[in-house]
């Protein structure tokens, strides 16, 4: 029994270690273009489509979210209105604030302390914890939210949902920028 239990241990040690070395770092966008401007991209108003899936790849919700970002220098604050298939809405009010070196940090009503990111590249990644509305009450999640490019005019986010360290789900949302001629 000993035995078994010190190669199960080595197994996970070994499979743990194996899926960290495959982790993709935002350093590996770095010479990738175009490169992601977070106060340029959420400039004005963009709408956005996705869907969320649950921990074995189902869909649960499908929304469309319309958003409307502001700067002020390196603080901005993006207003986000989602409509689910359901009927239901949601609004969330992100403050933000861009740093130094690509970092950025936000905050929101249904986010715990404060979202950290950082932009290498096309690429964006967001890690924070979120308090989500259920039947049963709230339930705090972590996301680690990845912001990819496509061009100056769309990009696409993949944000996976953890609890206590296990993946839960995922959302995946597209954004385009709404036409600003008339703005």
């Amino acid at each position: 029994m000993k035995a078994i239990n010190s190669r199960l241990l080595v197994l996970t040690v070994a499979l743990s270690l194996t899926l960290l070395a495959c982790t993709t770092s935002i350093e590996d966008y770095e010479k990738s273009e175009p490169k992601f401007d977070l106060q340029q991209f959420f400039t004005g108003e963009l709408k956005g489509w996705g869907l969320v899936k649950n921990w074995k790849g189902e869909v649960t919700q499908r929304f469309s979210v319309d958003l409307d970002g502001k700067w002020e220098q390196n603080k901005g604050t993006l207003y986000e209105l989602f409509k689910y298939a359901d009927g239901r809405t949601q609004e969330r009010i992100w403050k933000l604030e861009r740093l130094a070196n690509g970092a950025s940090i936000g905050r929101a009503n249904d986010v715990i302390g404060e979202a950290k990111g950082q932009q290498s590249g096309f690429a964006f990644n967001w890690s924070y914890q979120l308090l989500i509305d259920t039947d049963d009450g709230e339930l705090k999640v972590s996301l680690n939210d990845w912001i990819y490019q496509i061009d100056s005019d769309a990009v696409v986010s993949e944000a996976q949902i953890k609890k206590f360290g296990i993946n839960v789900g995922e959302v995946l949302v597209f954004i385009v920028k709404q036409d600003q001629k008339n703005g």
